[in-house]
């Protein structure tokens, strides 16, 4: 059979292969003789060796100098400590328990202006803003008032209040009214202290431990809310139970009434039966009287 006149793409069907590729042949190689080390055990040196050098990481560097700056600022507050007393202050003049402190204030606020929004609580002796060596507000003042009373009133309305644009905070003057008492500068003061803004690491991962939080929360809700509905079902099951058992109940009632009526029909038909039964016997016994007179009659004549 022949393939002229076919189609090109049938022909194509039909061409042979190319030669496979000629490669070279594998030559074997000689497997290499493994020895142990034991012979070249004496030109081994026989000295200790050396110390190892002490490297860190660069987190650790600055772990470590941070550490160290912590350790001599603590070691200069202590020094400060020992010779701290605040009653021995030139610049604390007055009586405590009558002074306010005033914390948070704006930089561009006067002591006028502080002297104005407080004399709403009453009078005011003396006022004192806090300055540092250049000359600049350090954002907090002290306020002496003339009576002990204006002072609480102060302590009371008075923290919170907005002063050119900064909300203040207000409390009494506890250097020389508190024992043991210490200043912010020296480790004490209340609250947290200053705290920078942490970190993008930092923030990623609270912001990751928030949404942990968050689906916790979730799935808390919906369990709770899984189990409300379980408990709303088994209040209408038992709804249910209850109405069907009340169906029953009135089932039970109505075939008990149904019986006995019936039983007092069936009572009452059978008294009807003897009642009859009994009439019937009557005109019997009267039929036979009659009949007997009848006969007797008969015989006297």
């Amino acid at each position: 059979m022949s393939a002229q006149g076919l189609p090109a793409h049938i022909l194509a069907l039909f061409t042979p292969r190319p030669p496979p590729q000629h490669l070279p042949p594998q030559v074997v190689k000689r497997p290499t003789k493994i020895q142990g080390c034991a012979e070249c055990v004496e030109f081994f040196s026989s000295d200790p060796p050396p110390e190892r050098e002490p490297w860190e990481s660069p987190l650790e560097r600055k772990a470590r100098r941070h550490r160290e700056k912590l350790e001599a600022h603590s070691a200069a507050c202590k020094k400060i400590i020992e010779t701290y007393d605040p009653h021995k202050d030139p610049n604390a003049s007055g009586d405590p328990f009558k002074t306010l402190f005033i914390g948070r204030i704006s930089y561009d606020t006067t002591e006028k202006k502080l002297k104005r929004e407080f004399e709403v609580f009453g009078s005011i002796k003396k006022v004192r803003m806090v300055y540092d060596q250049k000359g600049k507000p350090r954002g907090y003042a002290f306020l002496e008032y003339e009576h002990e009373r204006d002072l609480k009133n102060a302590y009371k309305q008075g923290d919170g209040k907005k002063i050119d644009g900064r909300r203040v905070m207000v409390d009494v003057e506890r250097g020389r009214t508190v024992e043991g008492w210490l200043p912010r500068r020296l480790g004490g003061g209340r609250g947290p202290g200053r705290q920078g803004k942490p970190s993008k690491k930092k923030q990623q991962k609270l912001a990751a431990v928030g949404e942990k939080l968050k689906e916790k929360e979730r799935e808390e809700k919906e369990e709770r809310k899984k189990e409300k509905e379980k408990e709303k079902e088994k209040d209408k099951d038992k709804d249910k139970d209850k109405g069907k058992d009340k169906d029953r109940d009135r089932d039970r009632d109505d075939d008990a009434k149904e019986k006995k009526g019936k039983d007092k029909e069936k009572e009452k038909d059978k008294e009807k039966e003897k009642d009859r039964k009994r009439k019937e016997e009557r005109s019997r016994s009267r039929d036979r009287d009659r009949d007997d007179k009848k006969k007797k009659s008969r015989r006297g004549e």
